[in-house]
């Protein structure tokens, strides 16, 4: 496997993950925070326009295990030695590759995809790779000021929860998600990690992004097999009610969503 599960939850949606490392090996590290030790080069943010930044990134096609590195180039996260022509990239690499140009930051691929707690690797209680979207997210905004949005857990430091059982809350939940938006700050950007359960077994299996608009509307950025990168205006009914249905709960059961905020630079 090179970073996707090949089963089909829904038709048209795969399981959308990238290998880990395995249990209990030592974390690489996080190039996020020491990223100018290692002597890795700065990404200018553009994030003072964010949906300026993000548009250059709308309609590419999906690639699986697809994502670009720091320099640019169109690779895999499982190899890195990979090279393609042209962008593609499944939900993880979609989020990288735009928090690059959201947050100015290198991100490198080994430090963006770390096992945090070296708890999801193969031969792992809970199953490998169960939550590789909770730690992308959170790698992705190491040693930035964020919190969680929701009406559970608002304010909360992501690190600090249980990612086992705190999930954020459910996706279909209309009040959650009015809870959830008002707490997203003027200039700052959210992560978001998708979960459910398969057989019993809890996977964080997607991520995505929300960035705000001058105009006050908020948009939900991702990647799928079906679409590509593409993003849906949250602050309408309809865009609201194309997220549900993009993520139908019907097929297995109840899917939660776990946003975490963090400033964009200015």
């Amino acid at each position: 496997m090179s970073g996707k599960r090949p089963q089909s939850f829904r038709p048209g949606y795969r399981f959308d993950t990238t290998r880990l490392f395995r249990c209990g090996q030592f974390a690489v590290l996080c190039a996020v925070l020491f990223g100018p030790l290692l002597g890795l080069p700065a990404v200018p943010a553009l994030a003072a326009d964010p949906i300026a930044a993000l548009a250059p990134l709308l309609d590419t096609p999906y690639r699986d295990d697809g994502v670009d590195d720091p320099a640019g180039r169109h690779t895999l996260f499982a190899d890195p030695a990979a090279v393609f022509p042209g962008p593609g990239y499944n939900c993880s690499g979609f989020v990288t590759t735009a928090s690059r140009r959201l947050f100015g930051r290198a991100l490198p691929l080994d430090a963006a995809k770390r096992d945090r707690k070296g708890d999801s690797g193969p031969g792992c209680w809970l199953g490998q790779d169960w939550d590789f979207g909770y730690d992308l997210i959170l790698n992705i905004t190491d040693g930035l000021p964020r919190h969680v949005l929701g009406p559970d857990g608002g304010g909360l430091d992501p690190a600090a929860v249980d990612a086992a059982r705190f999930r954020g809350f459910p996706l279909h939940d209309a009040a959650a998600w009015a809870a959830a938006l008002a707490g997203l700050g003027p200039g700052e950007a959210a992560l978001a990690a998708l979960s459910k359960k398969k057989d019993g077994r809890l996977l964080y299996y997607h991520v995505g992004l929300v960035v705000r608009d001058g105009q006050g509307r908020i948009f939900f950025y991702h990647a799928t097999p079906g679409r590509g990168a593409h993003r849906l205006d949250l602050s309408s009914p309809a865009g609201m009610a194309a997220l549900k249905k993009e993520f139908a709960e019907k097929t297995f059961g109840e899917k939660w969503i776990l946003l975490v905020a963090a400033p964009l630079p200015r």
